[in-house]
């Protein structure tokens, strides 16, 4: 298990580092919480930028959105799940908006997994996710 810099708070001048799973859940329960789909940014605290995991969640719909990023790799992902949404998702991130592909959609519970296993795996991409390539 890796610390983690989670950027959600436009108000903060430094992002809230997490260390343990419970500090994970609060921070996704904060997003989940808001009144309008939310999107923070995880990010290894020690090599931050080398890989990055964003999760939307949309705590009144029980859905969320993942995209994730790793300089290894040639593309980016987005999360896929089986249907698809018009207009497309949108997900707010610091006052910032991101639309996501009409089919990222995926379950709450699945877009927490994901969190939790990018924390254990030191910033690897998530095994139980279908993922698609992030195209602009």
């Amino acid at each position: 298990m890796v610390a983690l810099e989670a950027w959600f708070d436009s108000d903060a001048e430094d992002p809230t580092i997490v260390r343990t799973s419970d500090e994970l859940d609060a921070v996704l329960d904060t997003i989940a919480a808001w009144p309008y789909p939310g999107q923070l940014q995880l990010l290894i605290a020690d090599n931050p930028g080398y890989v990055v995991l964003d999760v939307g969640l949309n705590g009144a719909k029980q859905r969320g959105v993942l995209f994730y990023s790793n300089q290894e790799l040639p593309d980016a992902y987005a999360s896929q799940g089986s249907d698809t949404v018009d207009p497309a998702p949108i997900y707010y991130y610091m006052g910032s908006d991101t639309e996501f592909p009409a089919t990222a959609e995926i379950p709450l519970a699945d877009v927490r997994r994901a969190a939790h296993e990018y924390m254990s795996t030191g910033g690897g991409r998530p095994h139980d996710i279908t993922w698609q390539v992030w195209t602009d």
